[in-house]
């Protein structure tokens, strides 16, 4: 965690020192978790103490918080003109509004609908009242972030034809790429629409309540614990648990709630593997109120023909591929009442039976198309909670190689004009951004081009961070990487997949081991941090490809910041391997290819195909994987988090569950420029305040460690009193050589300690030795 740190000075009585101290945080959150505790109820009467010298106060809220701020203030009742919630309609002369709610995220959303000049007072008001009346588990450690921040609330405007809603977990706080491009087409219709992204702003939320509020655990309704950032990639899987999107339950109830109020013609809504779940949730909610609403989707889950509504048969059209060129003349058609079917491009619930799907004709020249500016937002919300921002940028679509065997992103490749793509960056550069990423599957299918966007980048003088995933490539040298480097890129990572001379082979991956040994090295030696990316498992490996996989790894670790992925090989639905089985050797358990390919129309679990000439199974694929990562690690090879956490379960024996599903990780929600500033997260829990001994300083709360202070206090009342006691036999000295004084408080001395005990001596004398030496100073 990244923590505010510095000296403090330290003052208690006689000591006047320095410490090391951490900025805390009040929590009230954390305060009121329990209402009937001691320090809860004590704190609230410091409210309705405070609230009671107020003149004109409202309390805006109502709920457990303004029914124990009165009961506790009885006399408050009488004091204040009235509780308001949710409808804020207040009396004339109100001067001052009390929030009543624990939560920093359900204040900042209260104070919206307050008037302006009007006093706002909230429940952090306390720190300011009496800070040591505050119980130690209610300081948290303060994490450096963007918030508080204006956060949108979910709004949908009515008399609309089409609203378009982007729903999380995308990636991170990305910008939303496809939605602009799709916005971009929607503005060229005669239709009334509008784009909502509530992806960032349930991100936001999430982080402000994780951040400001702190609570001990957040919890699922099923009592699992969240994942501190379900963003990241490492996460993305816990989004297909429909527990985790039961805990955004409120969220869900409010967009359909609003959406319903509204009652758009057409509901539009962008797929993708992490928010199907959250997706059909809000559909749901909208159709069992409004059943004539119209569903139409679109997204990276539905790029498949072959797969279709199947991905999600709550919808009654479904735009397959690149939905920017379908949706206009269909949403107009759709606005007018009509039910069109057959329709290019896309597939729907009115098709004739035995339609045979037609792509969309694709634009050979990108050009044509309107760059993203986001216009329906303010990009300055995409940034991270730690204040990192990743901005994506498309020079291209498809994959020029297009020949990998086991990948399924196999699209017809068209690349856009460098000084257009140029033009785009200047555009978000001038809106705040300046670290980008290419969201392409061939970033450098023409090496030619790349290099024209960077000495163009270059010519323009802009100051840009570059990030990217592209291919080994034979045009790829020394001289060709410290181009990229010249125009901004400062990380890359590759798709090197195979790293053996057979299995580079059987991927036709189109270029040598010594190809990529020198692709790394020259990146690498040009000032360009690089990334890999490995499959295990294809048909017709060998443990021989695995040790020169090994080998060649450990060869170029010089060259390689770090493994970012690693997966078994996933048998998906477009891949040469999908398209053709028989050819591979490829045979599937218990069924026929028909009857798999039906069950599981995107891919094929692991356990339910294997390859033969050499005998392949999970199993198999999953042992060599291991012995991969395991040797990575022995080697001190840097691995990415996904890595980690699978080599932390290899270690614990956990590994079980990876033979039973896909080892895989999604390229497209990893932030692979996570080392170009301080790491982008931590997960370690910030220490609870018990820990901590709080200190007021240049109005702020720090916390200094206790036996520290302990121990300056010790040392220094130690040191005190032995300074006294030298100044006591100086001065008084003479003391000493009067023997009638000395027999005196000697007899005094034994009839104490007969009569009251060594304890009372104890205590007096020492009162009587700090009253002599307070007479001597």
């Amino acid at each position: 965690m990244d923590y505010t740190t510095q000296k403090v000075p330290v003052k208690s009585k006689r000591i006047n020192a320095e410490l090391n101290g951490t900025l805390m945080r009040f929590s009230p959150f954390r305060l009121f978790q329990d209402f009937q505790s001691r320090e809860a109820i004590n704190c609230l009467k410091l409210i309705g103490k405070y609230l009671s010298g107020k003149e004109d106060v409202a309390l805006y809220g109502k709920g457990e918080f303004s029914d124990k701020l009165l009961e506790h203030n009885p006399n408050l009742s009488n004091h204040i003109l009235g509780v308001f919630y949710p409808t804020l309609i207040l009396p004339a002369g109100v001067k001052t509004i009390f929030l009543c709610d624990k939560s920093e995220l359900a204040c900042q959303r209260l104070k919206k609908n307050i008037p302006a000049g009007i006093e706002i007072i909230t429940p952090a008001v306390i720190q300011d009242l009496d800070w040591k009346a505050i119980p130690g588990f209610a300081w948290v450690q303060d994490i450096k972030s963007i918030y508080p921040i204006d956060i949108p609330e979910i709004e949908f405007s009515p008399g609309q034809d089409l609203i378009v809603i982007d729903s999380p977990a995308r990636n991170l706080a990305f910008l939303p790429n496809g939605l602009a491009y799709v916005h971009n087409a929607l503005k060229k219709t005669s239709l009334k629409f509008q784009t909502v992204d509530l992806d960032i702003i349930v991100y936001h939320r999430y982080h402000t309540h994780r951040l400001l509020d702190r609570p001990e655990k957040m919890l699922t309704p099923g009592g699992k614990e969240m994942h501190y950032d379900p963003w990241l990639a490492e996460a993305y899987l816990q989004w297909s648990d429909l527990d985790v999107v039961e805990y955004f339950r409120p969220a869900i109830d409010e967009v359909v709630e609003k959406l319903i109020k509204v009652k758009p013609k057409i509901l539009g809504c962008s797929l993708q593997s992490c928010n199907i779940n959250f997706v059909r949730e809000v559909v749901n909610g909208v159709k069992k109120v409004l059943p004539d609403t119209i569903i139409l989707v679109g997204g990276f889950s539905c790029y498949q023909p072959t797969i279709g509504r199947s991905a999600f048969p709550e919808s009654d059209y479904m735009c397959i591929g690149e939905a920017d060129l379908t949706i206009a003349p269909l949403v107009e058609t759709l606005a007018r009442g009509e039910k069109p079917k057959d329709v290019l491009g896309v597939v729907s619930r009115y098709d004739s039976p035995g339609y045979t799907f037609t792509t969309y004709p694709m634009p050979l020249d990108l050009d044509s198309l309107e760059m993203a500016k986001y216009d329906w937002t303010d990009i300055k919300l995409y940034r991270n909670h730690n204040d990192y921002q990743l901005a994506p940028i498309i020079a291209s679509r498809g994959c020029r190689w297009s020949r990998c065997t086991f990948c399924a992103e196999r699209f017809y490749w068209r690349i856009r004009d460098a000084k257009l793509v140029v033009d785009e960056f200047e555009y978000l550069n001038d809106n705040g951004c300046d670290l980008f990423m290419f969201n392409e599957s061939d970033l450098n299918g023409l090496p030619e081009r790349l290099v024209e966007i960077c000495e163009e980048i270059t010519r323009r003088g802009l100051k840009l961070k570059l990030t990217g995933q592209l291919r080994i490539h034979k045009k790829a040298n020394r001289e060709y990487f410290d181009k990229l480097k010249a125009g901004g890129f400062v990380a890359l990572r590759f798709g090197v997949d195979a790293w053996s001379k057979n299995t580079l082979k059987l991927q036709m991956k189109g270029y040598t081991m010594d190809m990529v040994y020198q692709n790394l090295k020259d990146c690498w030696e040009s000032g360009i941090y690089t990334e890999v990316n490995t499959v295990i498992g294809i048909p017709g490996e060998t443990e021989e490809d695995i040790d020169e996989t090994i080998a060649l790894m450990l060869k170029c670790k010089p060259y390689i910041g770090r493994h970012a992925n690693m997966n078994t090989l996933i048998l998906a639905i477009g891949s040469v391997y999908w398209e053709d089985p028989d050819r591979f050797k490829i045979k599937f358990r218990d069924h026929t290819k028909e009857e798999i390919f039906k069950k599981f129309p995107s891919y094929v679990p692991a356990d339910y195909w294997y390859s033969e000439e050499p005998y392949i199974d999970q199993d198999i694929r999953t042992m060599r994987y291991k012995k991969v990562i395991k040797t990575l690690h022995e080697n001190n090879v840097d691995m990415g988090p996904f890595l980690k956490e699978i080599f932390e379960h290899i270690t614990e024996q956990k590994g079980n569950e990876y033979g039973k599903k896909e080892l895989k990780t999604n390229k497209n929600r990893d932030d692979f420029a996570i080392k170009i500033k301080d790491e982008l997260t931590n997960n370690i829990q910030p220490q609870r305040s018990e820990t901590h001994k709080i200190v007021p300083h240049d109005n702020k709360f720090w916390g200094v460690d206790p036996a520290e202070f302990e121990n300056l206090v010790s040392k220094t009342q130690y040191h005190y009193y032995l300074t006294k006691l030298n100044k006591t036999f100086k001065k008084g000295g003479v003391y000493l050589t009067d023997y009638s004084r000395i027999k005196r408080h000697a007899s005094r001395t034994l009839e104490i300690l007969s009569k009251e005990g060594p304890i009372t001596f104890a205590r007096k004398f020492h009162k009587k030795l700090r009253n002599f030496t307070k007479s001597i100073d």
